[in-house]
């Protein structure tokens, strides 16, 4: 909990710089076990959950192999009607600006690298323009029931957090060079003997940060989901689904800085021991207990349709919103004078973030009752090919429908294939692009055993980081206690 409270109170840092403290990509989309590049047509069970809720309508088929293996294949399984997890999930973090090492460092708190002067301005013209995007989903409990007579049910608890930062040219070199950016063109020494830079033409914080853009968003998701065959022939089936879904929220942050206008708000759950100076809130929850600050509700929506070989599939998630009512602050627009940190020494900003943030309170906060806060909504689409019992094709499309804290930056696209080399081993690739990140190589591998009641796999959403220290992308995607019965 601990090193999870610093990702998000580093992460509220960089978005206002005023807080005194003690990283799209997507990987919900590459946190089910087993698929590398298409998901929305084939997912299963409580997998579907949060993808295509249609796709609970039709009982799990996967289990019929007919190739011979050194584990229980030439035969024909039964289906499983009865699906379940403890835990599986995954982390995926994508940077323009950091090379792998600096990633690594900012996510795992590894101080690494330390900063000489002239990295310091290497590091703040990298961040320039560009800023890291992260995701994390983590199914803590999820179980699924399908029949082919009354289709299917599923419950998942869920733990996500996402988050979108990028930096203008002013914020990169406020946080790397602090007061010896150019910025502050005097200095001085203060009452309690620091050297503090200072400007003689201040600036208010929405002209010189004007184009950074720093959200994130963590909550627990509570979902039921169902999904029917509406219609079947001997040629086609047809199904479709829903999931409602009760969220609880832990993190919110919300900033964009454009010309003249400054809009920040922000709702942390008490365990953060988030300091706002002497703003108060009607909102304030005293302590520093781990509760939630807000609730809501969330829903999605989908439709399957099997055509001998063929599946098409189309879904909507994420629709809805959540209330936050607790801690809840919105930051006005102020001058900022001066600064006596001298910018962070490495890449490691759960440690260097301090360094700006304990001077004190740069914004002018005002505290509020509630604020409300949209899912990143999103509307997928795919098709899949199953040309024989060992080989599959499949095409993903996601696309967003809003840009909220968490949002995709733009469309993501992915095409490939799995294999069947044996019943008990599927292994799938393939290669896609977009949601700001260019172009990646997903890699999976699902093991299936004991007869298929036991199930674990591990997937990396880009193969292609391995071989570039730029635009890296760290991803890692893992389930081992997924049962089928």
């Amino acid at each position: 909990m601990q090193h999870l409270s610093s990702v998000l109170t580093t992460t509220f840092v960089f978005l206002v710089l005023t807080v005194r403290v003690s990283a799209q990509t997507e990987a919900s989309d590459f946190a089910r076990i087993g698929f590398g590049a298409f998901l929305t047509p084939v997912v299963s069970d409580y997998q579907c959950m949060g993808i295509n809720p249609a796709n609970l309508g039709f009982r799990p088929s996967t289990d019929i192999y007919v190739m011979a293996s050194p584990m229980g294949g030439g035969v024909e399984r039964s289906r499983r009607a009865l699906s379940f997890t403890v835990a599986e999930g995954g982390l995926s973090a994508h940077s323009d600006a950091l090379p792998r090492s600096g990633l690594i460092d900012a996510l795992f708190n590894n101080s690494s690298i330390t900063f000489s002067e002239a990295d310091k301005r290497r590091a703040a013209a990298d961040f320039a323009g560009r800023g890291v995007r992260f995701s994390a989903d983590v199914i803590a409990f999820g179980i699924a029931f399908q029949t082919e007579d009354i289709g299917g049910f599923a419950l998942t608890v869920r733990e996500r957090a996402m988050g979108t930062f990028r930096f203008n040219e002013s914020a990169a070199r406020l946080a790397f060079e602090g007061r010896y950016y150019d910025y502050f063109d005097s200095s001085a020494v203060n009452f309690a003997g620091d050297t503090v830079g200072y400007s003689t033409e201040p600036v208010v914080f929405s002209d010189l940060f004007a184009g950074t853009r720093l959200a994130m968003m963590w909550f627990r998701e509570i979902g039921a989901g169902y999904g029917i065959t509406i219609a079947t022939t001997d040629d086609y089936d047809f199904s479709v689904g829903a999931a409602v879904k009760y969220l609880m929220g832990y993190a919110y942050l919300d900033a964009q800085a454009d010309p003249g206008n400054l809009r920040a708000a922000s709702a942390l759950s008490p365990v953060f021991g988030i300091s706002y100076g002497k703003a108060t809130s009607p909102s304030f929850i005293p302590g520093t207990n781990f509760e939630s600050v807000g609730g809501g509700w969330g829903l999605d929506i989908g439709a399957t349709l099997r055509i001998r070989k063929w599946t098409i599939s189309a879904s909507v998630v994420d629709l809805g919103a959540i209330r936050w009512n607790g801690n809840v602050f919105e930051a006005k627009d102020t001058i900022l004078n001066g600064m006596s940190s001298t910018g962070f020494d490495s890449y490691n900003i759960f440690e260097e973030a301090p360094k700006i943030t304990g001077e004190g309170n740069y914004f002018r906060w005002s505290g509020l009752a509630t604020a409300t806060s949209e899912l990143p909504s999103r509307v997928r689409g795919g098709i899949a090919y199953r040309y024989d019992n060992q080989w599959r094709f499949g095409l993903d499309v996601i696309a967003p429908l809003n840009q909220t804290s968490g949002a995709l930056g733009e469309p993501i696209w992915s095409a490939g294939a799995d294999f069947r080399p044996v019943a008990w081993l599927r292994l799938g690739t393939g290669i896609g692009g977009g949601g700001n990140m260019g172009t990646f190589i997903p890699l999976s591998s699902h093991f299936s055993l004991f007869d298929g009641m036991w199930e674990f796999g591990i997937a990396s959403r880009d193969l292609l980081t391995l071989f570039t220290s730029r635009r890296p992308v760290v991803s890692l995607t893992v389930g081992v206690t997924r049962f089928r019965l």
